[in-house]
């Protein structure tokens, strides 16, 4: 099945996007099933130690191979450079454990092509249709109730590896995170990048299981979302606290004058701890200050470098 583009019965170029870690189990059949669906199949090996590559290729894939295990992240920004070679449409990404169906890329790319999105998120909890676990759904809600929170895009499924990517968006978007927290770096990016995002359900299948410990795989996500928080919002992480710190530090301040006024007694702990609370509120306070005008210094550097070699490509014959 090939997908219309919309454009006078032209089908649409359709690329599917597969990072893959020791997925010998399932690549075979993802690949296949995919390819009915798009017009090409990349898969990134990333650094696997079984026949992932192999089974890949024979599939019918454009294998791209990392020698070494370098994560999701890194993963996707190869099979984004590799897609962009093949002047996409659309470019979808799904994993390659047999968890997403296939068969869903028509609906995925659908408000790609109609110009609707330069991203659409497959979410699992629009519409149920597959059991969930009840731990897997209690995690993820947690995870995007705080990604939503501190990224300031709200979606309802967070850590979906599900999604389709406008050519612009495919453009656009780098990914520098490590361990699994690529879903929630993409939801940072998206507001940054002035990217419009839409959701659609899709359903799931978790036929191998959990390969990680779920406890430490959402800790490890929570950890790493808090380190996007830090990096890329410093005015939520560094000055808000610091203004809840600064705010303690006055009201215990107040109950030191008070009581000094009132008994003549210097209350020694409590003054200690004002001057503590003080003197951190404003240190975090002016740490968020200063690197929130550093990210909006090299912001507006990276617009005027990009506008510079637009420009010069435009006066190049």
């Amino acid at each position: 099945m090939r997908i219309d583009s919309g454009r006078s019965g032209e089908k649409a170029n359709v690329v599917a996007v597969i990072p893959a870690y020791n997925e010998e189990r399932f690549i075979a059949s993802v690949v296949i099933k995919t390819r009915g669906y798009a017009s090409h199949v990349i898969v990134v090996d990333d650094g696997s130690t079984d026949r992932t590559a192999e089974l890949a290729e024979v599939s019918g894939a454009r294998v791209v191979r990392l020698e070494k295990n370098q994560g999701k992240a890194a993963a996707l920004n190869a099979g984004f450079k590799a897609a962009l070679q093949l002047k996409p449409d659309a470019v979808v990404c799904l994993d390659g454990d047999a968890q997403h169906e296939p068969a869903e890329i028509p609906e995925l790319v659908r408000p790609i092509l109609a110009q609707e999105a330069d991203v659409v998120v497959g979410s699992r909890f629009l519409e149920k249709r597959s059991p969930i676990p009840g731990w897997r759904q209690l995690g993820q809600h947690t995870l995007t109730a705080v990604t939503n929170l501190t990224s300031g895009v709200k979606i309802s499924d967070s850590q979906s590896g599900y999604r389709a990517f406008s050519p612009k968006a495919v453009r656009t978007l780098r990914f520098r995170s490590s361990g699994l927290s690529v879903e929630s770096e993409m939801q940072f990016l998206f507001s940054q990048a002035g990217l419009k995002v839409k959701e659609v359900p899709i359903s799931v299948s978790y036929a191998d299981g959990s390969k990680r410990n779920p406890v430490v795989q959402g800790l490890q996500i929570l950890d790493a979302i808090l380190s996007l928080v830090a990096r890329r919002r410093p005015l939520l992480f560094f000055s808000l606290p610091g203004l809840f710190l600064g705010v303690i530090g006055v009201l215990l301040g107040i109950r030191v004058a008070l009581h000094m006024q009132a008994t003549g007694e210097l209350l020694m702990g409590t003054a200690i701890l004002t001057t503590l609370a003080l003197t951190g509120g404003l240190l975090l306070g002016v740490a968020g200050v200063m690197l929130h005008s550093i990210q909006h210094m090299i912001r507006r550097i990276q617009e005027e470098i990009r506008d510079a070699m637009a420009l010069r490509r435009e006066d190049t014959p």
